[in-house]
């Protein structure tokens, strides 16, 4: 896979050079920065608006023969199509209200690392569990145990948060037969930096009092 012109880079036995390729993501900012990584170390960057944005598309930049690859032997709608004019735009208005009202980005890490503390807290002695970074928007809470056990809890934190608190968090659901690795069940908790002081307590109140039922 690495050209001749590409091989001198590649004389070395550390790291990702012994077998060619890396894969990695980072949480703030561009991860060549947040793991102070040299660009040239890095075979592709790509970013998506899928996630931070609700929308689809992005981008990817990377070495001449990582791209050609990726170009000749990935899928031709993923470069010919465009965005549905509605996602383009939700993604445009998205981008705008971030450069308007750049504290918002602050809000929801501040929201995001106190949810995180709340369900560490809610979740101690127990075989539920987080999985994601504290300031992550996006936290995926699992069961530690049975999978039949598993799904049973899991929808059972989901049904009591609704029903006596009205408290909406969603399970993930996936194409299971289409997977290549079986996918882990959970629940998906959002955070928004909208959420009040008062919101988040009542959240920390609700939590406790469905782990402790549901447990």
């Amino acid at each position: 896979m690495i050209t001749p012109a590409d091989k001198t880079v590649y004389d070395t036995n550390e790291g990702k050079y012994l077998y060619g390729f890396s894969l990695g993501t980072g949480p703030l900012n561009w991860v060549t920065e947040h793991y102070d990584v040299k660009m040239i170390d890095v075979d592709m960057v790509m970013a998506s608006l899928e996630n931070a944005m609700a929308s689809t598309g992005g981008f990817c930049v990377g070495r001449s023969y990582v791209v050609g690859h990726q170009r000749l032997s990935g899928l031709g709608y993923c470069f010919s199509a465009s965005l549905p004019p509605l996602l383009a735009t939700a993604a445009s208005e998205g981008l705008k209200i971030i450069d308007e009202e750049p504290e918002r980005v602050g809000r929801l890490k501040d929201n995001a690392q106190r949810v995180h503390g709340i369900l560490e807290k809610a979740f101690k002695n127990t075989s539920f569990a987080i999985r994601a970074a504290d300031i992550s928007p996006l936290k995926h809470v699992v069961w530690k145990g049975d999978g039949a056990v598993a799904d049973q809890r899991l929808q059972g934190l989901v049904d009591t948060l609704f029903k006596k608190h009205s408290i909406l968090v969603a399970r993930a659901r996936y194409l299971d037969k289409d997977e290549m690795f079986p996918i882990t069940p959970s629940v998906k908790v959002m955070v928004q930096s909208e959420l009040t002081d008062e919101e988040l307590s009542r959240f920390d109140e609700a939590v406790n009092s469905a782990v402790k039922e549901v447990c």
